[in-house]
Parts: C-alpha cells; sequence; structure tokens
C-alpha cells in the first residue's frame, strides 16, 4: 500500500523520482522521502503529507541514481522518522520498502537482545538491521539475499548502495516492475509511475531480484539460486496523461468519464470473449471474488450471471475465500476483479483456488500486474488511470463487462452491446447543472447527519452496498447498504424522524419496484427523509422527499444507479471540507492483508 520508485541512469534522477511519486501517491499519501547517490554518499530528504516541492528538496544533490518512497502507515505513527528510506548506521546504503514483515516483533526482540538499537518504530528498520548485521560475513547482495529470506509476508524492498553504485530490489508478492528507457532503468510499484518515459517493461516473478547498474539489468530468483534471462515486454495499453483538466478534483473527472469508460470496458470481440465463455459452460461453478469496490463487482456480476445468463456463479469476498476452500472443486472457475491487479486478499485466493485446479479469469485496470500474470484468461477494463482513492469508473466498467459476458453466454452479445452504448450515451444526462443541483440539495440535508441507509434489490443490491462504501469512503459519515428485504427483520429499529433513506427504484416492469415502493413507504411513516433514485415514473410521488431520476436501459440499469450516489459522495464531502481524492487511512491499492 507504498509506492516505490527508482532510477539509474545517465539523466539526474531528482525531479524524475519526485514525479514517479507523484503518479504513485495514490498507493500512499501519509509521508515520502528520496534518496540520491551523489559520488560516494547517499543524500536523503523525508517530508510527511502530500508530495510537494520545497525549498530543502531543491537543496538535495543532484545526482544519476536514487529511489524514492511513499507511505501508507502500518507500523508507526505518520513522522519524518518512520519515513521511507531508512538508511544504515555507516550510511553506506539505504532501503525502503512495500509490504508487511509480518514477522518483524519477532525478528526485533532477538536483535534488541543482541543490544541494536532502533530509531524508529517501523518493521522496515529490522530489514535495515538485518542486513547491516550480515554485512559483516558477506556482500551486501548476499546480505539481502539471506535477509529477504527470513521475512514472512507479502514485501518487496528495493536498497541503494553508495559502495558499487548500484539499486538492488527484490519482491515477493508486493508489486515491482523495471521500465527499460534509453537514458536508464526505471524500478517502481507500477506501470503507470515511469509510463512517460518508456512503455517497455520487465515484469518481475516473486523471489525475483534485480540488479541495476545504468542500462545494465540483471535478475536473479533467490529461491531457485539461478540467473534469469531479462525478457522486456512492451505494453500495448500504456497511460501517460493524468490531468485533471477543467475538473477540480480527480473525482468528479473519473465520474464524468463514465460517458466513455463503460464503452472501453465492453470493446471485446465475441472472439475475445470466446476462450472465457467455453470455459464457463463447460465447469462446474463460477466463483467471482474480489475485496471493497471490486467485492462488489464481483456480487453484481454474479447477479448478470445467475439470472441472465443461467449460470451457477457465487460472488466471495476475497478475504473470506478459505471459508470456501472445502467446497471448491477442479473444474470450477474464478473471475478476480481488482483496480490495481495487486491486491493482496485477491492474489492469496487466486493462488489457493489455483492449487484446487481453478481456471481463473481476471479483470483489472492496470496492466503487467500480478493478477493478470497468475490469469488463464486476462481481461481489462482500459478507463485510464483512476487516481482517486475512491473507486468510481473502474467499478461500473467492471459491471458493465460482467454484463457483456453474461449477455454473451446467454446469445446476446449485440443486444448488449446496444444496451451499453445507450447507456453511455444516458448517464450524461446525470452530468448537468440541473442534475447536480438535485444531487447537491441532497448532499446538503446529509451534511448535518450522521448516518443514512440505502435499500435495494435484485439487480440494485450490490449498488446499495457499492452506494453505502463510496460515500463512507470520501465524507466519513455512517451510511449502511442494505438488501430491503431485510428492513423488517431489524434496520427499522434504526429510522427516526430525520433518518436519511435512499431507496432505489427500477422500473414497473420489474418486480421489484413494488417491494421497494412498499420499503420506502413504511421508513416514511416512522419519519424518515426519503430519496428515490431510478425510474422517472415514481419521480412525482408524494413518498420521496427527493428524487434522482436515472436512465432505465433495459436490464442494465443498476449500472446507472450507482452514479448518483458517487456524485452524493463527491458533493457531500466537498462540502464538509475533505480531501476528496485522498481520504483518510485509505490508499488505492492494497497491497498488505
Amino acid at each position: 500500500m507504498c509506492g516505490i520508485f527508482g532510477y539509474s541512469g545517465t539523466k539526474e534522477c531528482n525531479d524524475l523520482i519526485f514525479q514517479g511519486l507523484k503518479r504513485l501517491e495514490y498507493r500512499g499519501y501519509d509521508s515520502w522521502g528520496m534518496a540520491v547517490l551523489q559520488g560516494k554518499k547517499i543524500h536523503q530528504y523525508k517530508d510527511v503529507g502530500e508530495i510537494q516541492g520545497s525549498a530543502k528538496l531543491e537543496k538535495l544533490p543532484k545526482g544519476n541514481i536514487g529511489i524514492g518512497h511513499t507511505r501508507w502507515a502500518t507500523h508507526g505513527g505518520v513522522t519524518k522518522t518512520n519515513t521511507h528510506p531508512h538508511i544504515s548506521t555507516s550510511g553506506d546504503f539505504t532501503l525502503a520498502q512495500n509490504g508487511i514483515v509480518e514477522n518483524f516483533d519477532e525478528l526485533k526482540q532477538k536483535l534488541i537482545k543482541e543490544g541494536v538499537k532502533f530509531i524508529s518504530q517501523t518493521d522496515t528498520e529490522v530489514i535495515v538491521r538485518l542486513i547491516e548485521r550480515e554485512l559483516k560475513k558477506r556482500s551486501l547482495k548476499d546480505a539481502i539475499i539471506h535477509v529477504f529470506k527470513k521475512l514472512k509476508g507479502r514485501n518487496t524492498v528495493v536498497v541503494l548502495s553508495n559502495n558499487d553504485g548500484k539499486i538492488y530490489a527484490v519482491r515477493n508478492g508486493s508489486p515491482l516492475v523495471i521500465g527499460v528507457a534509453k537514458d536508464g532503468t526505471y524500478l517502481a510499484s507500477d506501470t503507470l509511475s515511469f509510463s512517460l518515459a518508456t512503455n517497455k517493461a520487465i515484469l518481475l516473478e516473486n523471489y525475483d531480484m534485480v540488479e541495476i547498474d545504468g542500462k545494465s539489468i540483471e535478475i536473479f530468483n533467490i529461491l531457485e539460486n539461478r540467473k534469469k534471462n531479462v525478457n522486456t515486454k512492451e505494453l500495448k495499453h500504456q497511460f501517460t496523461q493524468i490531468e485533471k483538466g477543467k475538473f477540480e478534483h480527480f473525482m468528479l473527472k473519473e465520474i464524468v468519464d463514465q460517458k466513455e469508460t463503460l464503452l472501453f470496458a465492453t470493446e471485446y470481440t465475441e472472439k475475445d470473449l470466446e476462450p472465457l465463455i467455453k470455459e464457463i459452460k463447460k465447469g462446474k461453478r463460477v466463483y467471482l471474488i474480489g475485496a471493497g469496490t471490486a467485492g462488489f463487482s464481483a456480487g453484481q456480476v454474479a447477479y448478470f450471471l445467475r439470472n441472465i445468463a443461467h449460470i451457477d456463479a457465487q460472488e466471495i469476498r476475497s478475504y473470506e475465500f478459505k471459508a470456501y476452500l472445502p467446497i471448491v472443486k477442479k473444474g470450477d472457475i474464478v473471475i478476480a476483479f481488482s483496480q490495481s491487479g495487486e491486491t493482496a486478499d485477491t492474489i492469496e485466493a487466486i493462488e489457493h483456488m489455483k492449487e484446487k485446479g481453478c481456471k481463473v479469469a481476471s479483470l483489472v485496470n492496470m496492466y503487467g500486474t500480478a493478477m493478470s500474470r497468475l490469469s488463464d484468461y486476462e481481461y481489462y477494463t482500459n478507463s485510464g488511470p483512476e487516481i482517486c482513492v475512491a473507486s468510481t469508473k473502474v467499478f461500473t466498467a467492471q459491471c458493465a463487462w460482467g454484463y457483456l459476458l453474461s449477455m454473451s453466454i446467454a446469445g446476446k452479445y449485440r443486444k448488449a452491446r446496444m444496451n451499453i452504448k445507450e447507456l453511455s450515451k444516458d448517464i450524461a444526462k446525470l452530468f448537468t447543472k440541473k442534475s447536480f443541483d438535485e444531487i447537491k440539495r441532497v448532499a446538503e440535508y446529509m451534511a448535518k447527519r450522521e448516518s443514512a441507509f440505502i435499500l435495494g434489490k435484485g439487480e440494485n443490491a450490490y449498488i446499495a452496498f457499492e452506494g453505502a462504501l463510496k460515500i463512507k469512503e470520501i465524507s466519513y459519515k455512517h451510511v449502511e447498504g442494505f438488501a430491503a428485504g431485510e428492513l423488517k427483520h431489524g434496520v427499522i429499529a434504526l429510522i427516526e424522524k430525520g433518518s436519511v433513506v435512499f431507496g432505489i427504484i427500477p422500473s414497473s416492469e420489474s418486480e421489484d419496484s413494488s417491494d421497494l415502493i412498499s420499503a420506502m413507504e413504511q421508513v416514511k411513516t416512522r419519519g424518515a427523509f426519503t430519496v428515490g433514485i431510478g425510474s422517472k415514473e415514481f419521480s412525482k410521488m408524494d413518498l420521496f422527499d427527493r428524487y434522482i431520476v436515472t436512465e432505465q436501459v433495459d436490464n442494465v440499469s443498476s449500472i446507472s444507479n450507482a452514479i448518483p450516489f458517487q456524485l452524493i459522495s463527491y458533493f457531500l464531502s466537498v462540502r464538509l471540507g475533505n480531501n476528496v481524492d485522498k481520504p483518510r487511512n485509505l490508499a488505492k491499492s492494497v497491497t498488505v492483508k
């Protein structure tokens, strides 16, 4: 959940590292640091808060080799002392890490008994002190290998040495990719951070160690104890621009982007989908897995598979997959969802289910990721960079792709493409001043309340869950999504005068609409402030204090119903003065469990 960036080459690296970290800031923005080698001395700069230039950073000596790190705190508070990189006592190497050393306390206590002093609260410093101890017996490279094998958990470590001017890095689980450019070599947590410099990348496997000296690259697998060939892959879909344009925040830009991203995610032809469709048809059960917003994407796509394609589909939260392992069988199919493609819980679930003999497909937004490389069938949302921590356009893109897949299995590929094209045009009506003003009025009322409830059913149940998560993530309000049928089984006890209750109302063609109307009548009777989201035909009912109309397109309307909740989250958070793109305690890429 942190970001690593490094460079070795002919260019001055200070600004390259700074800009690379800016592009990685969605991974962590508690604090950040840089280390640059000039001559035989390592110079460092650290700061807390967002990545921004300062007079002190300008005074950092220029160099051609350096590393940087943007932190999402796990061990120790947000202080300069805890900020990476962590330098050795003698100053001959400095180190940054992404991941969690799960056995750090055990390792630390042993070192303390040996008289080793610690200056930070981080698990990362344990790695530094262990390497220092091993340097008495072996070379830096061998010391890194020896220590890395002792670490439990998913970790990536990058080390800058002043003795030989090299960068060493080794990964296990936590992401690391190498960028190969004319001016030198880049290394980073994802390809997005060096995409302006090159689209050529080296994708490292677990326990690969890379040794970088300018354009010279050597790869050594520390478990297999063998040197590996350096294979460069050209990334065909490489994102370069990260701009807000006319928008004040990335979140609003990315919400509006959905007019196009729904189409980008569903550009796959029938031939592209055919291998996965054949696997699903001959397989037994389809498990759809994800965490957070991607978990709700998985749930929504499972609904489409069951109700459109009549496939035995079961959604699983990645972090709960072990509870399902006893019933997973060889021949089952796994479809994994993630924005980053590096979600630790989901990767672990994939690895275990592959061991069970499952075929794996993945749908992610980033290229060259661990999830894609673990998959038998890899697909991409093609949504472009999603910088705001709260996922918006990737969620709807994943749902649209799942809808296309389900309709294709049912022999309705062309109908699905037509519906999605119509939907992409219709949702533009939500991005008008009139619509924004109506949503802002809802947000203004919510600003005075501490909690809200969202009711959905059937195709909109997972939209209710995701809508609640979206508002929670950015506004810090307590919002819960429920299947409407749950209301009378306990939830209604929470309703009092002024309670905000949303109802997602499908068209009257759906048998769910009457149940939602009934549920909203019950909360209205108890004094709730009612907000309807959905079909225009119910917008004039006295039942609703506010109503946001969404276009109802055949059997894919649930996707458009998600967007008002994204906008409510945005406008509510702006009203509250929150950091919309970088909410507290959250990071975009969850690479630790």
